[in-house]
């Protein structure tokens, strides 16, 4: 199919359009929501389930970097049992741009982490992935873009080649460097998954998110880190299937090339980016930031988004939140125009609408949902372990109601 070009600029001027002239239904939107809202408390409770989340807390104003607390925190997360000497890891990163995290991975976690790595005895370690098809695109007829260049723009190149490490950006592999494959179980893809690869050409995967917002699903975090592994036509394909965009993104953690390998999901929200995202939108840096870590996916994303709602409900303009944050309740219309801008070919397909969702409890983000409805069942607890402390009580306590609902 072929695409055409946008730009982030050119995306976010149509994005501002839409939300100021349809502002005046920004408030009775809430009425349309009840059928995604309150559903996680209907699941039942998976007993015996309570994955654990640890994290350390980072003062944002102290120039020197908590190196050995960070070490500290990964090295209680996991036991390494799963690493042998020589074996192979793959870092995933989150680089949908060329900008510097929190839009990006953050480049301490992923310095702190290769060390600790190399000294448990990895053999070669990559960080990779491919950008968001705003910035990098490629087909048989058209390639757009760098995944190198804007790697490098982010900061994480530098680290990449201070630590000796190899860096894998997707595209310049070619198209032909990809299989086919589906998420385990039921799952709502109507085509197999073109992901790259390098996963089967390692052995241990670990992801490496940042904490933001996003225009169409609300959050990114660990969950959607995973569309970084697919090819344009796989992405094609997640972003006209509206209707099941939320779900689709979360089930290819679940392929089995992929699941089967994750050993580690380490998040900062040293920074937040509390609306709009992921590029962009407005920048968080609270008094103490939040770096998490854990073995389970469900586990980190429910402590990243309680931490991007505490973000936003404490930690960001009032003028932000009802400008920039009020636009992400079009999503729907927002991913319908983007599919326009940037593949041909929906015209005659169609692109289904995203299903409305307002932010509040957390279990309830269809993702999340999504995630458990799969496994059987909510958790009976999550298990918040902070290696140290934040000096404002009331944080830890407005996060450890909302992760234990």
């Amino acid at each position: 199919m072929r695409k055409k070009r946008i730009s982030r600029r050119n995306f976010l001027n149509i994005s501002a359009t839409i939300a100021c002239t349809t502002a005046i239904q920004a408030t009775p939107v809430r009425l349309f929501a009840n059928d995604l809202n309150n559903r996680g408390k209907e699941l039942p409770v998976l007993k015996g389930y309570e994955p654990c989340v640890k994290s350390i807390w980072v003062k944002n104003k102290e120039k020197k970097r908590p190196f050995e607390n960070l070490k500290r925190l990964i090295e209680s997360t996991t036991d390494f049992t799963w690493l042998s000497k020589g074996d192979k890891v793959l870092i995933k990163l989150a680089l949908n741009s060329g900008n510097k995290f929190p839009a990006t991975s953050d480049p301490f976690v992923l310095d702190c982490l290769v060390n600790v790595l190399k000294e448990k005895g990895a053999g070669e370690i990559s960080a990779c992935d491919q950008s968001g098809v705003e910035h990098v695109q490629f087909s048989v007829t058209e390639k757009r873009g760098s995944s190198r260049k804007l790697c490098d723009a982010s900061g994480l190149l530098k680290v990449i080649t201070e630590n000796n490490i190899t860096p894998v950006f997707f595209e310049e592999k070619g198209l032909d460097a990809f299989f086919e494959s589906n998420p385990e179980g039921m799952h709502s893809w109507k085509k197999p998954i073109l992901i790259p690869s390098a996963v089967k050409e390692t052995d241990h995967i670990i992801y490496l998110p940042r904490v933001s917002s996003h225009i169409m699903a609300d959050i990114t975090s660990g969950f959607k880190i995973g569309v970084g592994f697919l090819r344009d036509d796989s992405r094609y394909e997640l972003h006209r299937n509206g209707k099941y965009f939320y779900e689709m993104y979360e089930e290819i953690n679940n392929i089995p090339e992929i699941i089967d390998k994750l050993r580690l999901i380490i998040t900062s929200g040293r920074k937040v980016l509390s609306t709009f995202g992921p590029d962009n939108g407005y920048l968080s840096e609270p008094d103490y930031g939040l770096i998490m870590a854990s073995e389970d996916l469900l586990a980190n994303e429910l402590l990243s988004y309680a931490w991007l709602q505490w973000n936003r409900q404490f930690n960001t303009s009032y003028f932000s939140k009802m400008t920039t944050g009020q636009i992400t309740k079009l999503r729907s219309v927002i991913n319908k125009v983007f599919v326009w801008k940037t593949w041909d070919g929906n015209e005659k397909e169609g692109t289904s609408s995203i299903p409305m969702f307002i932010p509040g409890d957390i279990f309830d983000h269809p993702s999340i949902y999504n995630f458990m409805k799969r496994n059987g069942g909510k958790p009976q607890s999550i298990v918040w372990k902070s290696l140290n402390k934040n000096p404002d009580t009331s944080v830890t306590n407005y996060i450890k109601r909302q992760i234990n609902g």
